[in-house]
């Protein structure tokens, strides 16, 4: 059997300025060819990793053909969907024969000309190997499922961890379930239930309520019999598209009837959450304030535990008081959510209220440049922070001593969210600052989700009382397993929690919970 490999990730916010043009992929991303994709991803977590281990393990002649991904950001250009999908296209159509294709995509992709980029990706795939040939693709759980996903899909497969730690286990249930159908063993339906439901990204951790029963019940759901796979898709609430909000997905051996019983069970039992799905989070003010409150010491030097990396869902932090910085989940500015990585809403009332001892990362070369030209060791005053786009604040002046000046390259050996293992976060300098701070300043738009962002320039955040992380959950593998408490910040920004600050103009209506009186069912 040969299998083709390729695909293009992005997650798009659509209310991002900065478009993901071409050179978002090619020089802030990775646009991988041929062998150059297992050798870039083939040691990584990621979805790509498992289809090329899967199809090693299982006898498959595994042909990666191109590959595409880039931060999240603003919607993607029309040069650039045209020009990625123009040369991959062209290698499936010239480099077969193919027994099946296996898609990378994301999930939730917009490009200028396709609201549903991933449902336009898999259509277009569909076109040039025909209706029998099976066709998989593995998506983010962040994910905005579509009919048109599913309609030309063979199989499709979700990860069910929130942060994203079974990457590679769920792509090779992909690589497994295209295998059987091409061999006769299995003949693949698939349902899609879509209630009129839009869950908040900070109730999206799959590690506790009410997120946790959601994928116990796609686990409980999976058991029924001939059910394949189940997947629950939490969406992207930064898109605004028809399509936006969750999806429950059922995958049955030739009975369609048991699939849409599987995923409708899935969605009715999430539309009776639909209240703890968006429950509020605590003010900048407040989460400071608990912050100060509940840290009780560093932690101890050797108590480091590792995240689980079996793709099982995270657990969350024990009621248990224990030592260990605080970890602020600077909502607002979530880069894996699109967000710039510079607001400093946090560090100015922080300042405010005297908080000392802080680590965080602020996106700003100007800033790097001004620590490079002082050079190591000088004492410098900066002004960071709040560049991009004027929504996450204004920029924060920072006097302090520049410390390490690096090239931002470093290797994560931990379990991470997405199972990345090279970063690249640019030339960037470590400034501990007269207020107490030890602030990175990056030339590289980076989230907060590996601690050797923090070990390769010397500093130890588990020295620290408050460790600011820019995301939502992303940022748990590295952090909770050192952390006394996680706390979420409901900041301003393109990533806030608060979607009532957005304007939609092309979702679907209605939709909870922005029309409260919504009827499922």
């Amino acid at each position: 059997m040969r299998f083709a490999i390729l695909g293009i990730s992005h997650e798009t916010n659509t209310f991002s300025q900065t478009p993901a043009d071409y050179d978002q992929f090619a020089k802030r991303g990775t646009i991988a060819r041929g062998a150059e994709i297992a050798q870039r991803f083939g040691q990584s977590n990621s979805t790509i990793a498992g289809y090329v281990e899967a199809c090693s393990e299982l006898g498959i002649e595994g042909v990666p053909l191109m590959f595409a991904v880039t931060g999240p950001c603003g919607t993607i250009t029309s040069d650039a969907y045209k020009r990625l999908t123009t040369e991959m296209f062209d290698m499936l159509r010239k480099q077969g024969p193919w027994d099946a294709v296996l898609i990378a995509n994301h999930g939730a992709a917009v490009s200028a000309d396709h609201p549903d980029m991933d449902g336009a990706f898999a259509k277009a795939v569909r076109e040039i190997v025909g209706p029998k040939m099976p066709v998989g693709i593995t998506l983010d759980m962040h994910g905005n499922l579509s009919q048109e996903i599913v309609r030309n899909t063979t199989v499709c497969v979700v990860w069910r961890t929130n942060p994203h730690l079974d990457c590679k286990l769920r792509g090779k249930k992909t690589v497994d379930l295209i295998r059987r159908t091409v061999k006769g063993e299995i003949k693949p339906v698939q349902w899609l239930e879509m209630p009129p439901l839009i869950v908040n990204i900070v109730r999206q951790f799959t590690g506790e309520l009410p997120m946790k029963a959601l994928v116990d019940d796609a686990v409980e759901a999976n058991r029924r019999p001939k059910i394949l796979d189940t997947s629950v898709a939490e969406g992207f609430p930064y898109s605004d598209i028809e399509k936006i909000g969750m999806g429950f997905l059922a995958i049955a051996d030739g009975d369609q009837d048991a699939a849409k019983q599987a995923a409708r069970w899935m969605a009715e039992r999430a539309w009776a959450r639909r209240e703890e799905l968006n429950n509020p989070i605590p003010s900048i003010r407040e989460a400071l304030k608990t912050a100060q409150a509940h840290y009780i010491g560093p932690r101890p030097r050797g108590e480091e535990d590792l995240a689980p990396t079996d793709g099982s869902a995270l657990t969350a932090p024990s009621n248990k008081v224990k030592h260990g910085p605080i970890v602020l989940m600077d909502v607002g500015d979530n880069v894996g959510g699109g967000s710039p990585a510079d607001s400093t809403f946090i560090l100015h009332e922080a300042r405010v209220m005297g908080v000392k001892s802080i680590l965080q990362s602020i996106y700003d070369p100007a800033a790097v440049q001004a620590c490079v030209k002082a050079g190591a060791g000088a004492t410098v005053t900066v002004e960071a922070g709040g560049r991009t786009d004027g929504l996450h604040g204004k920029p924060i002046r920072l006097t302090g001593t520049v410390r390490v000046i690096s090239d931002g390259k470093f290797e994560e050996t931990l379990p991470n969210h997405g199972g990345g293992r090279y970063f690249d976060q640019g030339l960037c300098a470590r400034l501990d600052t007269t207020d107490g701070w030890t602030i990175v300043l990056c030339s590289g738009r980076m989230g907060n989700t590996a601690r050797h962002q923090y070990y390769s320039l010397g500093i130890r955040p588990e020295d620290f009382q408050i460790v600011v992380a820019k995301g939502v959950v992303s940022p748990r593998p590295a952090f909770q397993p050192i952390a006394g408490e996680i706390i979420l910040a409901n900041t301003p920004g393109v990533t806030t929690a608060d979607l009532s600050t957005f304007t939609y103009n092309h979702r679907r209506r209605p939709l909870f919970p922005f029309e409260k009186d919504t009827r499922y069912g």
